[in-house]
């Protein structure tokens, strides 16, 4: 009995113990400083003729006031980005960029971009190279309807985005007259 009565004060003891050095091996969390974003301005509102969900036969774009598929688009002034992030000369400076390019890989640089058919809205990753995708809202006729439909260009490929996937399927082959 003597024996059960000791081992049951040393569990008691080491549970009453437990909690008290559980709390004293608790370290602060390092808080790390957020990767500086050069040349960030406020968020661009994007117009009301692009917003909205937009469908072609392969793709979905979702178009909001300040957002563009999920990520927000902001004013850029590119004069503010450094030489050394735009064109790193050593590893130091690659791996600034990296830092760069992930912290805004939720951030997107909205502008305009004059082209062959007129003004056309351009998102384009924060730091990227050549990766950009251009709108502009137009209508066309066809059989005497008037379809409204988003023109999609990235410098290379361009397609026509519609407001309803039966309408991406019907019409996005024929060529616009308007």
């Amino acid at each position: 009995m003597k024996k059960i009565f000791k081992c049951g004060l040393i569990v008691a003891g080491m549970l009453a113990l437990a909690p008290i050095g559980m709390t004293a091996v608790n370290t602060p969390t390092p808080v790390y400083a957020a990767q500086k974003i050069y040349g960030m301005g406020k968020m661009y509102t994007i117009p009301k003729s692009l917003r909205g969900t937009w469908y072609s036969k392969s793709r979905k774009v979702r178009i909001t006031a300040h957002t563009y598929n999920g990520k927000t688009v902001y004013h850029q002034n590119t004069k503010a980005i450094p030489e050394r992030i735009w064109n790193p000369s050593n590893k130091a400076q690659m791996r600034e960029q990296n830092r760069l390019i992930h912290a805004t890989r939720n951030k997107l640089a909205g502008y305009y971009t004059n082209r062959a058919g007129g003004k056309y809205f351009t998102v384009a990753p924060w730091i990227g190279f050549e990766e950009w995708d251009m709108f502009k809202a137009k209508t066309m006729k066809v059989n005497g309807k008037t379809v409204k439909y988003l023109d999609y260009s990235n410098g290379y490929t361009g397609t026509k985005f519609f407001k309803s996937r039966s309408l991406a399927r019907k019409y996005e082959t024929v060529k616009s007259f308007v």
